[in-house]
């Protein structure tokens, strides 16, 4: 009896166990149908991306060319090594370690760009040195299996073909920063894309950026690449989405004005803008000192720019349109008419000049320490004297000025595609008692009616109004980057703004005739002056400080300028020269004036322009 209930146990154990090793089975059964069959197709792409790498190909940006299709700005292939942290075979230390000797770079160098990315996915690789060279090239190639993660890739960088030509203009491009990338601006790039940081770069960004695109390859398990035809991988797959290059741009600009304005600024400080009054179009925009944009096109060194940030000359400001300065003479000019249209001052008008001119109790000189004798509105602004425009400021008034020379383009952006335009200032009743809470005191009017005082105004600003006031007051909105061409490349251009203010036609004439005889005249602008070509211009010497503060430093030598246009009547060119620190008007900014108009006049009448810029221009 005791042996059977010892066997009934006996089985009911083994029963007992062979369902539960039956279970086991129908579990992993069940476990492997549903790994083989329902999540097959899953797992075999998690296996394919293991063993299958995407290299990312990075657009190239698109040219940029002047107006006559000249290369400004193209594209040259570089090479960089990259980290890729999906195939660490050690720690990112020991890998950082290994490299650094071989790339003549510190390892605390190569942990700080680790570092700042370490927080992205790790899918996406880390730039370790752009532009390397061939050394470096090599030393990865015969270390490419003791260090698998790291890998050259080639990215095409911007090239400046001329160098500081025109740099202000056309900006330069940098890493999108974390800021940048916060913003609505730059909310489809992602770290490590390059962006527009300023010029015309930056405006016109999304049409210069191309589209991205991808390379698959095979990788090993240590994540080298495969010699392997075929991928053969997942389903739906392409081996390869070709970059898709960006737009080219074609500027206004005149390659043969530009490297003319700059040649004849030369070292100095200043700026010297060339447009179209008729269209606009801006000829030529320089500013001096200038920066190599090709600093910028690799990650610049801290070295360059320490020196840029730091040169007391400010190479990275675009004087043209980011500074603005007390006008000196040039202001004239519109004094004249402004006088004219408000009917304060009339043609036959004259005042005496002796040296000076006593308004509210108070004497102001004027430049000629003997004076100029009795002058008229015309000899006034051949010779530039003082005293006659202090009484065309006089009974105009603070208001009337601000209301005028406002109007005529003065005191306000010009709306530029370029960015951070400085507006300038006229100052009036309102605005100094709004800025500074008091009144402002008549003899305040009688500095601003030469030009000095508050007023102040950009080169770009002079040379936009004088073309609009020589126009008969029409200005066109100044643009470096033509509407319609936008536009037949899809997208959306803003339409070009056309201003109109009234302006007598006999005001026109009387100013434009006095400008003409400032340039032939004998006047202060002789050296403005082209044979053939009937250029007017207003010179201007705007101090820095008053008399009695001069120093003998550079830095207290007056400002020099020169405004004007050609040919006096229709002008087809308006030019502004600003030389800071120049000294006299004439001497400094009116020969830089002369170099812009030889040029475009040379290429009018179908001359060849000066030998060396030929020469430079062939080599862009």
């Amino acid at each position: 009896m005791r042996q059977r209930d010892e066997y009934e146990m006996l089985r009911r154990r083994i029963s007992v166990i062979s369902y539960a090793v039956a279970a086991v089975f129908a579990i992993f059964t069940l476990g492997f149908w549903h790994h083989q069959v329902i999540q097959g197709a899953r797992y075999k792409e998690l296996a394919e991306k293991n063993r299958i790498r995407n290299i990312p190909l990075v657009a190239p940006r698109g040219r940029i060319y002047d107006r006559y299709n000249r290369v400004l700005v193209d594209n040259r292939p570089s090479y960089n090594i990259v980290l890729n942290r999906e195939n660490l075979q050690r720690s990112l230390e020991e890998t950082v370690e290994m490299l650094a000797s071989g790339i003549d770079m510190t390892v605390e160098d190569l942990m700080e760009r680790i570092d700042r990315k370490r927080s992205e996915p790790k899918f996406r690789p880390i730039l370790l040195k752009e532009d390397i060279t061939v050394a470096d090239i090599a030393f990865v190639r015969a270390h490419q299996y003791e260090l698998p993660e790291i890998s050259v890739d080639v990215q095409p960088r911007r090239r400046y073909v001329g160098g500081e030509l025109a740099a202000h203009a056309l900006g330069y491009v940098g890493e999108v920063t974390e800021a940048q990338l916060a913003t609505r601006e730059f909310g489809d790039f992602k770290s490590g894309d390059q962006v527009g940081q300023s010029g015309l770069e930056r405006i016109y960004n999304s049409v210069l950026r191309g589209r991205d695109g991808f390379r698959r390859v095979v990788v090993d398990k240590l994540g080298r690449e495969m010699p392997v035809p075929e991928l053969g991988g997942l389903e739906n797959d392409r081996m390869e989405a070709p970059a898709t290059p960006g737009n080219d741009l074609h500027t206004t600009l005149d390659l043969d004005l530009q490297l003319a304005a700059e040649a004849a600024i030369g070292d100095r400080a200043g700026a010297a803008v060339a447009l179209d009054p008729r269209t606009g179009e801006i000829l030529a925009l320089a500013s001096k000192p200038a920066f190599d944009p090709n600093l910028f096109a690799t990650r610049i060194s801290i070295t360059d720019w320490k020196s840029l940030i730091n040169d007391p000359q400010k190479p990275l400001q675009n004087r043209a349109i980011q500074n603005h300065y007390s006008p000196g003479s040039v202001f004239k000019i519109f004094m004249a008419a402004a006088g004219l249209e408000a009917q304060t001052l009339d043609a036959l008008d004259h005042a005496f000049c002796n040296g000076h001119a006593v308004h509210y109790g108070r004497a102001f000189a004027c430049w000629k320490a003997g004076g100029h004798g009795r002058v008229g509105i015309h000899d006034a602004i051949v010779h530039s004297c003082n005293v006659f425009f202090y009484e065309v400021g006089e009974k105009l008034g603070i208001n009337r000025i601000a209301q005028y020379t406002t109007a005529m383009g003065l005191g306000r952006k010009t709306g530029i595609d370029l960015p951070n335009e400085d507006a300038g200032l006229i100052p009036s009743e309102e605005w100094k008692q709004r800025v500074y809470k008091t009144k402002w005191y008549p003899g305040e009017t009688i500095s601003v009616s030469i030009g000095q005082g508050a007023v102040s105004v950009t080169p770009l600003q002079a040379a936009w109004a004088m073309g609009g006031l020589a126009s008969g007051g029409r200005l066109k909105q100044p643009h470096l980057v033509r509407p319609e061409r936008l536009e037949k490349l899809g997208f959306k251009a803003p339409k070009l703004r056309t201003e109109e203010y009234p302006m007598h036609q006999g005001t026109v004439d009387i100013v434009s005739r006095a400008m003409w005889g400032v340039v032939n005249e004998g006047g202060t602008g002789t050296r403005a002056r082209v044979d053939g070509f009937d250029v007017a211009g207003k010179t201007g010497t705007a101090q820095v400080v008053g008399k009695q503060s001069y120093g003998k430093g550079e830095q207290f030598e007056d400002n020099a300028w020169f405004v004007g246009f050609a040919p006096y009547r229709n002008p087809e060119i308006a030019v502004g020269v600003f030389i800071e620190h120049g000294g006299h008007g004439g001497e400094a900014a009116a020969p830089v004036a002369h170099a812009i108009f030889d040029a475009y006049y040379r290429k009018k009448t179908g001359q060849s322009p000066d030998g060396r810029i030929t020469a430079v221009a062939g080599g862009l």
